[in-house]
């Protein structure tokens, strides 16, 4: 391992000969794990560890120097933990919203639950169905969004725009019809 891959700070010389991914690897693996534990807890930290090097390992070229490399391995750690946080929160909203179609329910969280499942299925039906599609290939079915545009036929650009344009109409409604609902207003 270099000491450069090691050291807390790189000065901007230094910055012209590349980081080995290896070396970097071995010497911010630990730092990078705990670091994803405290943001995700333990039960995804291997696999949510292994994909931020996934990303270190596309990007590590991208690096400038101009920080502390394990301010940059945190940034990276954040951004992958709080994408699979929200992705998860959307798969349970949607699994439980596709699994539940109980139209009877007896105690109250059972017809808050059912409730919540209506104005689902109400706002997935509002998306556009290339939106819908990404979104449910994406956030349930766990597909990338590099497969889902070989599937489709669609460029990968688009596939991310459509994405993001789903789970911000989803909110969206979703939000409109919590506001009705508490307003005693109708659907």
């Amino acid at each position: 391992m270099t000491a450069r891959a090691s050291s807390e700070c790189v000065s901007v010389a230094d910055v012209a000969a590349p980081l080995a991914f290896d070396d970097v690897y071995a010497a911010h693996f630990e730092y990078t794990y705990r670091v994803v534990v405290r943001l995700a807890g333990r039960a995804h930290a291997e696999d949510l560890t292994q994909e931020v090097f996934a990303v270190v390992h596309r990007r590590l070229a991208e690096w400038r120097g101009e920080a502390k490399l394990t301010t940059w391995l945190f940034q990276i750690a954040y951004r992958v933990v709080g994408s699979h946080v929200r992705r998860e929160r959307l798969r349970r909203l949607l699994g439980a919203g596709v699994r539940e179609h109980v139209e009877v329910a007896t105690p109250l969280g059972d017809l808050e639950r059912v409730e919540e499942s209506r104005r689902l299925a109400g706002a997935l039906a509002r998306l556009s169905w290339t939106k819908r599609a990404v979104l449910v290939l994406h956030e349930v079915e766990g597909w990338s969004c590099e497969l889902i545009a070989e599937r489709m036929g669609n460029p990968v650009g688009t596939v991310w725009t459509r994405l993001h344009h789903a789970r911000r109409e989803l909110a969206a409604a979703l939000e409109r019809d919590r506001m009705r609902a508490r307003s005693g207003g109708v659907r």
